[in-house]
Formats: C-alpha cells, structure tokens, sequence
C-alpha cells in the first residue's frame, strides 16, 4: 500500500503542477491566455489541461487488456520512469502548441497506473478488502495535494518570474528515481512476493492466491469475457458514474489556484490556499470507505451521500459574497471531496465483476469515464464568468453529482432485481448440485454472470 499510494500520489503531482504552474507564469511564457477586446480568455489553458486525458483515454483500455500479459513490477517501474522524463521535458516547451503535445504524452505515459493499481489490488486483495485499498492509494491525491502545494508555494515564492519550470524539475526528478525504487521493492506477485515476506507469510499467500481464481488465470485473455463485458449495462452505468464524479475535476485540480485568486487572494496565496482542499479529500475518502467496509451493502448508498458535500460546496461558492473570502473558500474545500463516490465506485465495480478479462474491461470502462469527465471539466471553467462566480461551472458540477447519485440508486435497483432471481433459482436447485456450482465457483475463472452462487454487492 505505501508503494502504491507514494506513486498515485507522484502521478497526481506530475499532471496537476499545472495548475500551480498557472500561478507562476507558464500562462505568460507558452502564450495559454489570450485577450480580445479586453477579454482575457484561458481557452488554449483549458485545451492543455484536457489534453493530458485526450492521451491517457486513448492507451487506458487497451493497457487494462495487456496488463493480464505484463509483470507488474517492471511495468510499474517503466511507465514512472517514462512520465518522469515526460514531466521533466515540459521546461522545453517555448508555446502552447507544444505543451498540448507534451500533455498527451504525459497523459500515454500515465495511463498504465490507474489500471494496473486496480489489476495489483485485485491480485493481493479479497473483494470485500479491497474498498479500504482502494480508499489508501487514492488518498494519495488528497495527502499529494497538500505537500505538492506546500513545495510549490516554495518553488515559487523566489520571485522568478518563470518559477513554474522549478517545479517541473522538482517533480519530474523526483518521480524518475521513485521509479527505481519500484523497480527495487514493489513484489512481483503474491508468488513471487520478494524479500519482505518469510515463510509463513509466504504460505499464507499462496493459500489466498489458490482461493482467488481470478487472480491464478489473470494471464489469459478471454474474447466471451470481453464481449459479455462491452454488453453488460453494469459497465456503462460504471462509465455513466465516473464521468459525472469527473466533471468536478477542472474546478478543483487545472483552474483551482485561478478560481482562489479571483475570490480575492494573489497567485502566491492561491497556491498555498489549495493545501486545505487536499485534506478535506484525504478525510471524506478514508470515511466512506471505513463505511463501504465495515457495513456490508450499503456501498450504492454511500455513493450518492458522499456527493452531498460536493453539491452543498458547489451551492456555496456560487451564492455566498466573495467578501469577506471565507465563505466561497469553505464551499470550494467541500467540492473538494469528490474523490469520494469515485473510490467507491471502483470498489463497487471491482467486488461485482468476476472473470479476469471482464475485470479488465470494466476498469477500463471507469478510466475512460474518468478522461472524459476529465475534458469536459476543463472547458466548464470560463474566466470572463470570473465576474459572476463561475456560474456554469458550479451549475455542471451540481448536475452531475445527482446524476451520479441517481445512477447508484438505479445501479442499486438492477443488482437488488438480479440477485432476488439468483436467490429464487437456487431454492430450486439440489443441495448436491448446489455444491458442486459451489466448487466450481471457486476453481473457475468465469464470469459474475455465469456464477450462479454469485451475489452482487450493493
């Protein structure tokens, strides 16, 4: 787990120094803002913000599928020593047509971690553990937001008037030698798990990779998997969820030091000012998923009540006066937490999917909903709605967090209807029968839906 999170948690650095690079004249030097008739608009900002998911939606699917043929280890190692030096290259960008192609590669670069964290949790982890490790290498973007903000609060406070390329320097150093460390400390697999792990440790993992089928057959691709998954309205709903949960993102990660600045603080302070929104994401993460744990079927409840916050923040720093500052700065913490409903919606995905190959697609399915939210993000944050609080900006985060809590509750619904009919064919089924499904349940890498003693988690 603290491998995992430290490099979730370089990830988010690397892809959201641009934000704080905003504050500290990559706007300038790369030309990402224009003004017309004394509008300044930040469109071609919005293009390279985006522009990082156009590259991760492209790779995240087909990279879920290869995962099932890679070691996990040297991938790991491999793609943050590749985004490392991506990250780094960005201080030889001169205009912003070349940082919209160096975002894309960085976003090619990243896209393997997501997937690939999701395939290692999955591999070491029993479903009902998995929604507390999930919520621990997440909250790496929560615990990564306040140290990066602190750092770059340093980096750019020595007045240099292109103090944003000290920060790429900083985090693309830093992320090219955690690579190595990957390389060095991050076990294989539960069979292979290196040197931290004696004897007893080690039989203990195998017993638990013996009695996870779909951990042993990892390594095959499966063509009915892939399509039963691609047909299942779960993994479009999946997609449906992560999307909206997404769509808060260009609020918070690209514009959120430029939005702090406009309620009335200086670029420097609007740096620092993010720090607290990065704790609020650590607490409600870790809280809902204590919950998702320890009470079982209540993850698709949980779901919309962890986008209450979001929604009362949005309402907040859309209506409340911008002075005294306190009060859109409180909201603005609030949207903060919409890293939430998205942890539990990979546990939810991730417990409610059996079959290797079927696994793959559907967290392939979650990181392109991720990447499209993601873009769509960025353009909801007009600067000339600066006057007028961002309005279309709270209004679209707003909308999708009900439309996200709407779709939990119809996801709840289907599930509920799914596993009332598996419970009524069981009672008509043999004892005798019902035992050998039961074997061949736990020795078989099939489908949920080819399950019959499989349950849906709710």
């Amino acid at each position: 787990m603290p491998i995992l999170t430290i490099t979730l948690g370089l990830q988010y650095y690397d892809k959201a120094a641009l934000g704080s690079a905003a504050a500290f004249g990559i706007l300038k030097d790369l030309g990402l803002s224009t003004t017309h008739n004394g509008v300044t608009s930040t469109a071609r900002y919005a293009t390279a913000s985006a522009a990082f998911y156009y590259g991760y939606i492209v790779a995240v699917l087909p990279v879920a599928l290869v995962l099932t043929r890679l070691n996990l280890r040297y991938t790991a190692a491999a793609a943050v020593v590749a985004w490392g030096v991506v990250a780094i290259l960005t201080v030889v960008c001169h205009n912003h047509q070349g940082l919209i192609v160096q975002r894309v590669a960085l976003g090619l670069a990243e896209s393997v971690v997501s997937p690939l964290f999701v395939a290692i949790t999955a591999l070491w982890y029993k479903p009902q553990e998995q929604a507390v490790r999930f919520g621990i290498w997440y909250s790496a973007t929560g615990i990564f937001s306040m140290f990066s903000g602190a750092i770059n609060y340093g980096l750019g406070s020595n007045g240099n008037a292109h103090a944003w390329k000290y920060i790429y320097y900083f985090c693309g150093s830093v992320t090219i030698a955690w690579g190595f460390v990957i390389l060095a400390v991050l076990p294989t697999s539960p069979l292979q798990p290196g040197y931290f792990f004696n004897a007893a440790d080690r039989d203990l993992l195998v017993r638990r990779f013996e009695e996870n089928p779909y951990a042993r057959d990892r390594q095959t691709f499966k063509r009915d998997q892939f399509i039963e998954a691609i047909l299942d309205i779960k993994t479009w709903i999946y997609l449906f969820i992560a999307t909206m949960c997404y769509m808060c993102n260009g609020a918070i990660t690209a514009f959120g030091t430029l939005i702090i600045k406009s309620i009335g603080y200086t670029g420097l302070q609007s740096v620092a000012l993010t720090i607290p929104g990065g704790f609020v994401t650590v607490v409600t993460i870790f809280f809902f998923s204590y919950f998702a744990d320890k009470f079982k079927n209540i993850r698709t409840y949980l779901l919309p009540l962890s986008c209450i916050p979001v929604v009362v923040g949005a309402i907040v720093i859309w209506t409340a006066p911008w002075h005294p500052t306190v009060g859109p700065l409180m909201g603005y913490y609030l949207v903060a937490s919409f890293g939430a409903p998205y942890v539990l919606l990979l546990a939810i995905a991730s417990a409610n999917t059996a079959g290797s190959t079927k696994k793959a697609v559907t967290s392939g399915a979650i990181f392109v909903g991720y990447n499209i939210g993601n873009i769509a993000a960025s353009y909801t944050v007009k600067t000339p709605e600066a006057k007028i609080k961002y309005r279309s900006t709270w209004i679209t985060v707003i909308v999708s967090m009900v439309a996200a809590s709407i779709a939990s509750l119809v996801l709840r619904w289907l599930l509920v209807q799914e596993n009332k009919r598996r419970d009524a064919l069981a009672k008509e089924s043999a004892s005798d029968d019902a035992q050998i499904i039961q074997a061949l349940d736990e020795y078989t890498d099939v489908t949920d839906k080819h399950l019959p003693n499989f349950r849906y988690t709710l």
